[in-house]
């Protein structure tokens, strides 16, 4: 077990120092602290020596610095402590310094015996200077500001060593980039949301430490230190980090918190305005002035869903990060929770133009595919423009209309826009009929009996999506077209149905879009 001088100056056993040059060698283990009486004397010390140098033994302006370092790399110390002359030190001291590797480390007062009492428990039991470390964390953490990037700064500088944050795809979104880039086994961020460490081919152990809201939370955050394999500091690093998973998990839960009682106060103000939409009241006005919402001009709304496999709830920050993502796009959007979904809208002072909607379109479903992750979906829908609150409220209306319509789309950021005068204005109010759910619900009810699982459906509203070609519907499914071909056989015989008649197979295929917005 050993330590290195890098470490025990990052817990600032040396006040006030300066490090001169020689920074590659701060890695080297330390196993003595000694004092030193000549320069010629340095090369008989051990390797892993500190030398430390009172006033008038060497003074780190003469020539004999020189000499001290290139006598110092010959037997391997791990640096010499100096008092910091009154003249500047030449600068060919520091180079020589840096190219051997030898850490110069300046003071302004030398005190040999207090220099060596400061350092040597630290050197001879280096558990000590762990719980030093672990202290110095927990202090530097406390008075910290709360975001993440000052966290990661706080500790990196701390542990005097590389510490990153990233998400549990292994990409870095914090810190060190070279720690993150240097994850392998990212099946084990994915499935093990408990401290592990990995050891690497070129001798360096990374920490890794995730960050969980309650024990049996999601791991989408972890903490990445990177340290020498066998560093004594190993054990306090660990610790280290898992005290720091508190301050991040105490930021997460204020920052959630903290959303989530902004979200409602906008999600009870829109309400407001849509249910006195005619003449909001003046408190009403007074509060959506405050909240930045203008209530005059052209209003294009849109609304946004997530679908998610049954059973699992969308992240709780779902709504900021999807507001990240419209933004890189050049969206600045505030979302509105809504039922189903979010909202937001856009105002302008003039009607625009009908040529802006399909480039909407466009920028909205890219934002959504950069935010769409392993099985959760993204889909949103797109209003006309109108004015005033009125319009801003039948707008909104329209949206969720759209939206419905690109749920029923088996494709990832799908986004729909209702024109004054289509087709798909129609399809809006069809499936929000209930007479249609319930007549949906009957007509497919064989093959929900007979096939729980849902394949039987889903393969037939796959199969009337693509024009009937058994082919493209195996190659969407992912399965054999045999399979496809022995599922339809199965649906036949268990429809009550020809769908050779035109009549028949629209309402078949309205029945299964219907089904696939009631899956989701």
């Amino acid at each position: 077990m050993w330590i290195s001088l890098g470490q025990l100056l990052a817990l600032g056993l040396l006040p006030g120092h300066e490090l001169l040059g020689g920074a590659a060698g701060l890695d080297t283990p330390l196993r003595a602290v000694l004092p030193g009486t000549s320069a010629r004397e340095v090369g008989d010390l051990g390797r892993g020596t500190l030398v430390v140098f009172e006033p008038g033994r060497l003074d780190a302006a003469d020539p004999g610095t020189d000499l001290a370092i290139r006598f110092g790399h010959r037997a391997g110390i791990a640096g010499v402590v100096l008092q910091r002359p009154p003249t500047p030190v030449p600068p060919a001291t520091q180079r020589l310094s840096d190219k051997l590797g030898v850490p110069v480390i300046l003071l302004d007062r030398v005190d040999t015996a207090a220099v060596i009492a400061a350092l040597d428990p630290h050197v001879q039991r280096p558990e000590v200077a762990g719980a030093r470390q672990l202290n110095e964390v927990a202090n530097r953490l406390r008075t910290a500001r709360g975001h993440p990037d000052d966290l990661v700064r706080v500790l990196a500088a701390t542990l005097k060593c590389p510490v990153a944050l990233v998400d549990g795809e292994g990409r870095v979104v914090g810190g060190d980039a070279a720690t993150g880039e240097a994850l392998t086994s990212l099946e084990q961020l994915r499935h093990r949301p408990t401290p592990f460490h990995l050891d690497t081919t070129e001798r360096q152990r990374l920490l890794l430490q995730p960050l969980v809201l309650t024990p049996d939370g999601p791991a989408n955050l972890w903490l990445v230190a990177r340290l020498p394999a066998g560093s004594p500091l190993t054990d306090s690093t660990r610790n280290a980090l898992g005290i720091a998973a508190w301050a991040f998990t105490a930021y997460l839960a204020t920052e959630a918190l903290t959303a989530e009682r902004a979200s409602s106060q906008r999600a009870l103000l829109l309400t407001e305005i849509l249910e006195h939409a005619d003449a909001p009241p003046r408190r009403t006005v007074e509060r959506a002035t405050a909240a930045g919402w203008r209530l005059s001009g052209w209003h294009t709304a849109v609304h946004i869903a997530s679908i998610q496999p049954t059973g699992r709830a969308h992240p709780h920050d779902l709504p900021q990060r999807i507001e990240q993502a419209l933004a890189h796009h050049g969206i600045h959007a505030n979302l509105v929770e809504r039922p189903e979904g979010w909202a937001f809208w856009h105002t302008s002072d003039t009607e625009p133009d009908p040529a802006d909607g399909p480039a909407l379109t466009r920028t909205i479903r890219r934002a959504l595919l950069a935010e769409e992750r392993g099985e959760r979906r993204l889909c949103a829908g797109i209003g006309q423009p109108y004015i005033g609150t009125v319009g801003l409220k039948t707008s909104l209306h329209e949206a969720q209309q759209a939206c419905v319509l690109a749920r029923t789309q088996d494709v990832a950021g799908a986004v729909e826009h209702i024109d004054a005068m289509s087709v798909k204005r129609l399809l809006a109010g069809w499936y929000g009929s209930r007479p249609l759910r319930e007549a949906a619900t009957g007509l497919l009810e064989p093959l929900t009996t007979a096939d729980p699982s849902g394949e039987l459906v889903r393969t037939l509203g796959c199969y009337l999506d693509h024009e009937s070609s058994a082919t493209t519907t195996a190659i969407v499914l992912g399965v054999h077209r045999n399979t496809v071909l022995h599922r339809l056989e199965r649906i036949k015989a268990l429809l009550d149905v020809d769908l050779s008649r035109p009549d028949e197979r629209l309402a078949t295929h309205l029945a299964t879009q219907v089904a696939r917005l009631s899956d989701d």
